[in-house]
């Protein structure tokens, strides 16, 4: 089965939360073929830093935040719109300051009327509308974060980590690593407020990063970068409930780790998270009430495991190893466990996207 992936990478040096600097060696964002675990590029079109992106398949756009401090003469990163044909020819657009300086995740609401931004370094938000073509429509609209946590470097003050929408269409909430908060945002149509009635508070310390909703939307898992921990809650009517707090880490690891990236498969029966220190894959099976159970560890084949993408079949995962440079292919097998099956050497890979629409021919 032939299927399209977007991969984006670091382009240029940058300041990290952590404190070091590092040094891009991606060429931007690639088109790639991927048929029974080989991963082929087709096109690759030059972008800064693209680290994240989010795709509206309906209206063939891709839409990137480049991670940096300044753009376009001014300081803050940037947002940029692509769209693509069903040839597979991918081209820019537009492109604007996002008005936060270090944009890192991007997301576009379910009814298809605005993207929000997470820019970390500012502790903001950016929200900017799209007409009906799903053109950013250059009016945008920031929300800035306030207050800080426990820990000296990484938690002197709100860092937003990534935008999630929830199954109610109604709200998103956004993860901020720097005053352990998950904050709540109501919205109708492209009006965005903040809704702090409904904000959740993450322990002192715990950082929290990124969550997915099950698939049925009644469970919700977070995971928190700085203390290696994946919360699961409940979720009725809007309403979370912790249930249980699980390690990423086994017992026997007591080296430096922050967690990255968290993903279920389809069928909702997996849960796995990437680990950057211990440089591995956590794998956890949910039974029928949402709890995790761990199940193994899985070497990431690289160093940095930053972002990896499952397939929509649930067959595949894909891991980006930004420090060392490759992406290793992994096949998915029926009870969970992840088998290496290819390896591509790739610069500073951070971002993997599958198209979930066959109508692409290249």
């Amino acid at each position: 089965m032939k299927q399209y992936l977007l991969v984006g990478t670091y382009t240029e040096p940058i300041l990290f939360g952590t404190g070091d600097i590092f040094c891009g060696k991606g060429k931007g964002i690639s088109l790639c073929v991927f048929e029974e675990g080989a991963l082929q590029e087709v096109q690759h079109i030059v972008v800064r830093n693209p680290s994240f992106f989010c795709a509206d398949e309906i209206r063939h756009k891709i839409y990137v935040v480049n991670e940096v401090k300044e753009y376009l003469g001014e300081a803050g990163g940037g947002i940029t719109e692509l769209s693509y044909t069903t040839r597979g020819d991918i081209r820019v657009d537009r492109s604007y300051n996002t008005g936060g300086t270090d944009p890192c995740h991007v997301a576009i609401a379910p009814n298809g009327q605005f993207v929000a931004v997470a820019n970390f370094a500012s502790g903001t938000i950016s929200v900017f509308g799209l007409d009906e073509t799903g053109s950013l429509n250059g009016k945008k609209k920031v929300f800035i974060h306030g207050g800080k946590s426990v820990h000296p470097t990484r938690q002197t003050g709100p860092h937003a980590h990534s935008i999630i929408f929830a199954p109610d269409g109604k709200h998103f909430y956004v993860p901020d690593l720097g005053i352990d908060k998950m904050l709540a945002y109501r919205y109708n149509g492209d009006f965005v407020k903040p809704d702090p009635s409904n904000d959740i508070g993450s322990p002192a310390g715990s950082g929290p990063r990124y969550g997915e909703f099950s698939p049925d939307g009644h469970n919700f898992y977070l995971v928190n970068e700085i203390d290696s921990s994946v919360v699961h809650f409940t979720c009725d009517k809007g309403v979370f409930l912790k249930k249980e707090t699980v390690e990423t880490l086994p017992i026997s690891f007591h080296g430096n780790n922050i967690c990255a990236d968290l993903h279920l498969t389809p069928n909702g029966r997996y849960l796995y998270v990437s680990n950057r220190g211990h440089n591995s894959l956590a794998c956890y099976s949910i039974d029928k009430y949402g709890g995790l159970t761990l199940q193994y560890h899985k070497y990431s084949g690289g160093k940095t495991p930053r972002n990896f993408a499952i397939d929509p079949t649930g067959r595949w995962l894909l891991a980006g190893n930004q420090d060392s440079d490759n992406i290793t292919v992994f096949s998915i097998s029926a009870d969970g466990s992840l088998v290496q099956n290819k390896q591509y050497s790739w610069g500073s890979p951070v971002c993997l996207l599958f198209l979930k629409l066959q109508d692409i021919v290249v």
